[in-house]
């Protein structure tokens, strides 16, 4: 009995030996000591992702597709991401309005569509209902298309009440559900619990990163830059990891004592899309305002130019006050050599320059020489 139930206990291979209780554990010990390590599994895991990464000379890589040119310039290539920045109320989703209208007609100003019926996403984290229904009407009058052609390429959601913690989620659902090529983020902070917490900036970038190339989109995102005036950096760690990685980062300014919204690029991967200038009519539609700009900044550097001018004289004045003051000190009459020198030390001058000064005033005849002693020519009382 106890040798049958030995026998039954025994393992019999593949090539029908019968092993027995010890060989049992050295084939088990030895099974286990081949088998690779968690470490030595993670190793081969990056291993594996180095070598899908890698990019070599005979890598087929396809072109940049962009959504959009301005003058020949492409701007928001697709599996890509991209920013577009602002001072607060400075026109940025204006400036998407026009992106917009340019994508559904195909040309808008400077503005032409690289895409076939493109499909838009367009999340609205800051505005009411109301004014993200604007975006649509505001679309219309650009474009003079029905709603019918608008609802069925661009799909806008008002999404400022909705919990941060579902918006993330709800960007991948929606791009699952609509595949669009392009995606607009209007307040990509919203995402976030704080833009200057690092890591989960890092986090939400690197995911936009892994989603646009995934669904084979654009991702722009919108932001604000710092408050201070002279600060024109996206705010934040969030601004910092996004202007890091996106390809193309716009600027939205407006004009100073105007309406005109100027758009340039401040920042791109390859080469920099030309400005390009919109701006609201008295009867609130956008419009074309590159000449309207251009006519601003004539008209600004005429000014620059005649306070310049202006200056120049002030300062031209005060060193004739300075040198009639200089005469007067010395009853009225004083040597070249003297006032020279005199001059040098109020004006912190060059002799050579202050002589050049002297000759001048000579040749205006506001002063004069006479035998070797300089006179103020208004002063009638010297001797001729």
């Amino acid at each position: 009995m106890t040798t049958g139930n030995f026998e039954n206990n025994n393992v019999r291979p593949n090539d029908g030996q019968v092993m027995n209780p010890t060989q049992v554990v050295e084939q088990i010990v030895s099974e286990a000591v081949a088998e690779p390590t968690e470490q030595e599994q993670r190793r081969e895991q990056l291993r594996q992702l180095l070598l899908q990464n890698r990019i070599r000379t005979d890598t087929e890589v396809p072109p940049e597709q962009y959504a959009i040119e301005v003058d020949g310039h492409g701007i928001f290539a697709l599996r890509d991401i991209h920013a577009v920045k602002a001072k607060a109320k400075a026109g940025k989703t204006t400036a998407l309005k026009v992106c917009i209208a340019a994508l559904l007609r195909g040309q808008i100003f400077r503005l032409k569509s690289l895409l076939s019926t493109p499909r838009i996403l367009y999340f609205d984290t800051e505005q009411n209902r109301s004014d993200t229904k604007r975006i649509l009407q505001d679309v219309a009058a650009m474009t003079s298309l029905g709603a019918e052609v608008i609802d069925s390429q661009v799909a806008l959601y008002s999404l400022r009440r909705c919990e941060r913690e579902d918006l993330a989620e709800m960007l991948e659902v929606a791009i699952a559900d609509t595949e669009p090529q392009v995606v607009l983020i209007d307040g990509i902070v919203e995402f976030v619990a704080s833009f200057n917490d690092e890591a989960e900036s890092k986090a939400l970038i690197h995911n936009l990163l892994e989603l646009s190339s995934r669904a084979d989109c654009a991702i722009v995102c919108v932001l604000h830059t710092n408050k201070a005036e002279e600060d024109h950096n996206m705010r934040g760690h969030l601004g910092t990891m996004l202007a890091q990685k996106a390809a193309t980062v716009l600027e939205c300014k407006k004009e100073k004592g105007s309406a005109v919204i100027t758009v340039s690029c401040s920042e791109a991967r390859h080469h920099e899309m030309p400005e390009w200038s919109i701006a609201f009519t008295d009867d609130g539609r956008i419009v074309d305002a590159d000449q309207q700009r251009q006519l601003l900044l004539e008209q600004r550097k005429a000014e620059q130019q005649q306070r310049r001018r202006e200056a120049a004289e002030q300062e031209k004045q005060q060193r004739l006050d300075h040198c009639l003051r200089v005469v007067s000190e010395h009853g009225g009459a004083i040597s070249r050599k003297e006032l020279t020198e005199q001059l040098c030390r109020v004006l912190c001058r060059e002799r050579s320059t202050v002589s050049t000064y002297i000759s001048q005033w000579l040749k205006d005849q506001v002063i004069v020489d006479v035998n070797g002693l300089i006179h103020d020519a208004n002063n009638t009382d010297f001797p001729f």
